[in-house]
């Protein structure tokens, strides 16, 4: 099987990468030998004696901007404060009194989140995409967003995998393609305007993906609205594609897997999962430009990693249990996934709450333009369907 590739910005100690193993067993005990020596760099390093009231407000304070700014739609109805307001009510009941503890413990709460709540929906969706592999072609993750779904798929690509799927010849690439690089604008960037396709990087940036190279792409994203096609149909009418939705605001012309796999569920509750994931901790804003580095075309993470321990733990937290929520996908463990779907809508009602269990209570605001949007397609079907 070929290695994957990846083709993000490497800035030395921004962004901390899951560990994988190869004993592949007590995986929780493994997380929180890794985490434990994690907070011993001195990048990391915060304090361990007890924090003032004054202090935990501005450090909440801090935390919910950090996840606004990673994440746009989160300052809507409060939702980034909300989340962070239930956090750290749950690490004060179980104890936490210094930096250190909140550190660690919301490390500890995301790694759940993303291995038992998001975990199974990742693993779920990446077997169906990789059941439906042709031995060739290119699976592209699209960073920042399809991270998690990423390590989710390297976690089931562990050397004791069982499921053979046919992809032995096929690429896996991580790589920071957003919006900003498909030509597309949107309502919440102030009337910037994205990388042009003229743009000297931007042939090389597409080359790298696997585009205009004879093979299929099959684009791994979170969705929704079907960007990515859209761009690709206009600038690269030829290109053979196929795109992978977990969730698909237009389902009759985009897969999504949620909507196959849990229909019948209203579809507010499928942005509510997508948010959720959305809404985990992300170590970098995302990027506007392209730069060279290290003989590859990237997208350039200078200026935009967020200075954080916390999101820079948490952030490793959340894709180290999505591989290692992979790693049980190889060992067996399965989920119904209408009945996980359900049991994430409760979730969202405890939030409602004030209970802290990861899930957002609520969907961010739906795109204005999407009614339009979807009025106006003209491309019909996008494989995978037909």
């Amino acid at each position: 099987m070929k290695e994957k590739k990846d083709l993000t910005h490497k800035i030395p100690d921004a962004i901390i990468e899951p560990n994988s193993y190869s004993d592949e067993n007590n995986l929780d005990s493994r997380f929180e030998a890794s985490l434990s020596s994690i907070l011993k760099r001195p990048d990391l390093s915060v304090s361990s004696f007890p924090i003032e009231t004054n202090k935990i407000v501005q450090l909440k304070e801090e935390l919910v901007n950090y996840f606004i700014s990673v994440a746009s739609d989160l300052g809507t109805f409060d939702l980034a404060k909300g989340h962070i307001d239930r956090l750290f009510s749950k690490l004060f009941a179980d104890g936490a009194k210094s930096k250190k503890d909140f550190l660690m413990g919301g490390a500890q709460e995301f790694y759940k989140i993303s291995k038992l709540v998001l975990g199974p929906l990742w693993t779920g969706y990446v077997d169906k995409v990789f059941s439906e592999g042709d031995e060739n072609g290119v699976y592209l993750f699209a960073a920042r967003d399809a991270t998690p779904i990423f390590w989710a798929a390297e976690g089931m690509l562990t050397p004791s995998y069982k499921n053979k799927y046919p992809i032995s010849n096929s690429e896996r690439i991580l790589v920071d393609w957003n919006r900003w690089f498909m030509g597309q604008e949107d309502e919440t960037d102030d009337g910037r305007k994205p990388l042009p396709f003229d743009h000297p990087f931007m042939k090389s940036f597409y080359k790298q993906m696997g585009f205009s190279n004879g093979q299929t792409v099959k684009i791994v994203e979170p969705g929704a609205w079907g960007s990515a096609a859209n761009a690709l149909k206009n600038v690269m009418p030829d290109q053979k594609f196929e795109l992978w939705f977990m969730f698909s605001h237009m389902p009759e012309y985009i897969y999504g897997f949620l909507n196959d796999k849990a229909a019948g569920i209203e579809d507010k509750y499928y942005e509510l999962i997508n948010d959720t994931a959305e809404a985990v901790p992300k170590p970098y804003l995302r990027p506007e430009k392209l730069i060279m580095h290290e003989n590859s075309v990237v997208a350039d993470l200078n200026g935009q990693i967020i200075d954080s321990p916390f999101m820079k733990v948490w952030s490793w937290a959340v894709n180290q249990g999505a591989y290692d929520a992979g790693v049980e996908f190889t060992q067996g463990k399965r989920t119904d996934i209408k009945s996980h779907v359900e049991n994430i809508i409760k979730l969202s009602e405890m939030s409602k709450q004030g209970i802290w269990t990861g899930v957002l209570p609520r969907n961010t605001m739906t795109w204005t333009e999407g009614e339009n949007w979807k009025k106006n397609w003209k491309w019909g079907k996008i494989p995978p369907l037909k």
